[in-house]
């Protein structure tokens, strides 16, 4: 009998060894993934390409929205077929189903052993369908749960450099007017970079206006989250669940335009921001060009384990008169979701599902959010993870052969969203994937600069801060997807937002307050004309089921 098995156990090695020759033999499938989050536009290259092409034999084509133009979505679902792999905002996403551009993955959905993990969330989002169908699978699900807030940081909040915060005097900051005065001093003591280009407090780009529910510029919005605010479509969600008009002075977004108004007539603002996109500002910040950042990982293009050991590194500075909005850990997933094109042969669909059950295994996720074993990191006796290079992204260092070489930025996963959250637990190291979680990462970075911020601010980092000082409002994580906008509010809104972004980038640099109120004023009057009071209403229906059910989320976590 064990003879038996044992020949058994070898043909059928030698037959998968057979099917996976021919596979390897055979041409590389092309699978397009149209993708909402991504900043690249064509082919995967370099080591991200070589993990995926040789457990696949697939090539990767990114269909990128934000690089190629809005009209990629209408070009591409007028010919029935947006892609074979999609990443979207939920609302879009509606619409491609409506429009019969999404497949029902429900039939595969068993044979995913690491998505079988998520099911509750994955069932909570498709619940709004008939039952038995299942269309998408959210974006950064959690293995936490829907109160839980795991981060450090929240999503944005003003993170300055230490030695440029300590050159300035190490100030206690009040407000605005008292952030834009250190700033002052910051941009007086660092004019330029080492290498003699010029540096500035605000680095802004247009090119993510009005993504994520969100009316207006990107940098506007997310930093109206500092006071507590958050922006849905055209409606701002107050700290007390209420909703204001976006146009009221008294709502954070005209405090935001203006403190960047009155930066860039103090001379902090960067003249290129006007028209560079992402991509360049993020060299600028790897480049030591920008002064103080605002989304939390953006870190990660600068805060190299020797700027953390001298002390040059970002850190949260809290701003007194400020409360930093901050969502739960996504345990239901983030804006976007995941899906399968319609109009996949069932060869390439079968392959499609076995390629997304990867990506939410614990080897796609090491990929995702460590890297490269060698590079990124090590694995101590204890089988734990400890950083290692933590410069390879910002520094573009070259990549093992057995990767396939080039540069580790170069190769990065342009696809550049997740199945899974860094949050959530590797189970072959019973830590994080993401590394500020790691016993290692801690006690390596306990270093003079963190001592300092702990003493000055008397916490142990910046959400500790928040919660101690009754400066974080939370807000519970639920599975809730907004209707999609009938075609009527469709046009008015796109009307809006153009004409909110045009008059904001234009009272940025609006050269007095006198001129500044002038253009805010007609702003006013150009979307009432345009029928925002309409949408502004429109959108309060729309989002008023999500508030009240992160109400009694919260009311059930007490």
């Amino acid at each position: 009998m064990k003879k038996f098995l044992a020949l058994l156990l070898t043909a059928v090695m030698v037959m998968s060894m057979v099917s996976f020759g021919a596979m390897a033999d055979d041409a590389v499938i092309t699978i397009d993934f149209y993708d909402d989050a991504a900043n690249y536009h064509g082919i995967q290259t370099g080591w991200f390409a070589k993990v995926v092409k040789d457990r696949f034999n697939i090539e990767l084509n990114i269909i990128a929205k934000q690089v190629a133009g809005e009209q990629i979505y209408a070009t591409r679902a007028a010919e029935g077929n947006l892609g074979d792999i999609l990443i979207m905002d939920k609302a879009e996403f509606a619409n491609a189903i409506q429009a019969g551009l999404v497949k029902n993955i429900a039939d595969k959905l068993p044979e995913c052993a690491n998505l079988q993990q998520f099911m509750a969330q994955i069932d909570s989002y498709n619940s709004q369908f008939e039952d038995g169908i299942i269309y998408g699978i959210p974006a950064e699900m959690t293995d936490t749960s829907p109160v839980t807030l795991t981060a450090e940081l929240v999503g944005s909040q003003p993170q300055i450099r230490w030695d440029l915060y300590k050159a300035a005097g190490s100030p206690d900051v009040a407000d605005v007017d008292g952030l834009l005065d250190l700033l002052a001093k910051i941009h007086e003591i660092h004019p330029t970079n080492d290498a003699g280009d010029p540096a500035y407090p605000f680095s802004l780009w247009p090119d993510w206006d009005n993504n994520d529910n969100m009316s207006g510029p990107a940098n506007v919005v997310q930093l109206t989250t500092w006071y507590g605010q958050k922006l849905k479509n055209s409606a701002m969600l107050m700290p007390d669940n209420t909703f204001k008009k976006l146009t009221d002075r008294d709502v954070a977004y005209y405090k935001i335009t203006k403190m960047i108004n009155k930066a860039n007539q103090m001379g902090l603002v960067d003249p290129e921001s006007y028209e560079q996109g992402w991509n360049e500002v993020c060299a600028k910040i790897s480049n030591g060009q920008v002064d103080m950042i605002w989304y939390n990982w953006e870190i990660g293009f600068w805060n190299s384990q020797e700027r953390l050991d001298n002390g040059s590194a970002f850190q949260f500075i809290p701003v007194g008169d400020q409360a930093y909005y901050a969502d739960a850990d996504p345990f239901y997933g983030s804006a976007r979701v995941w899906g399968v094109g319609s109009s996949v042969s069932d060869e390439k669909y079968d392959l499609i599902m076995k390629f997304l059950d990867w990506y939410a295994s614990p080897e796609a996720l090491v990929f995702q959010h460590n890297g490269i074993e060698g590079l990124n990191y090590t694995v101590g006796e204890d089988g734990k993870f400890i950083p290692y290079m933590d410069n390879a992204l910002m520094d573009n260092l070259p990549v093992p052969e057995e990767f396939g070489g080039g540069g580790y930025q170069d190769g990065n996963n342009a696809i550049n969203q997740w199945l899974c959250s860094s949050i959530c637990t590797n189970p072959n190291t019973g830590e994080t994937y993401d590394m500020k979680f790691w016993a290692s990462y801690i006690a390596k970075n306990m270093t003079q600069m963190k001592s300092e911020w702990m003493e000055k601010f008397d916490a142990r980092d910046a959400v500790d801060w928040m919660n101690k000082n009754g400066k974080l409002v939370a807000s519970p994580s639920v599975s809730f997807s907004p209707a999609s906008d009938d075609p009527d509010h469709e046009f008015i809104r796109k009307s809006i937002n153009t004409e909110l972004c045009k008059y904001t980038w234009q009272m940025f640099r609006a050269e007095s307050d006198e001129a500044f109120e002038a253009l805010w004023d007609e702003m006013v009057e150009t979307l009432e004309g345009l029928g925002y009071e309409e949408l502004y209403q429109y959108d309060c229906a729309k989002w008023q089921p999500e508030v009240d059910m992160k109400v009694e989320a919260a009311a059930a976590a007490k």
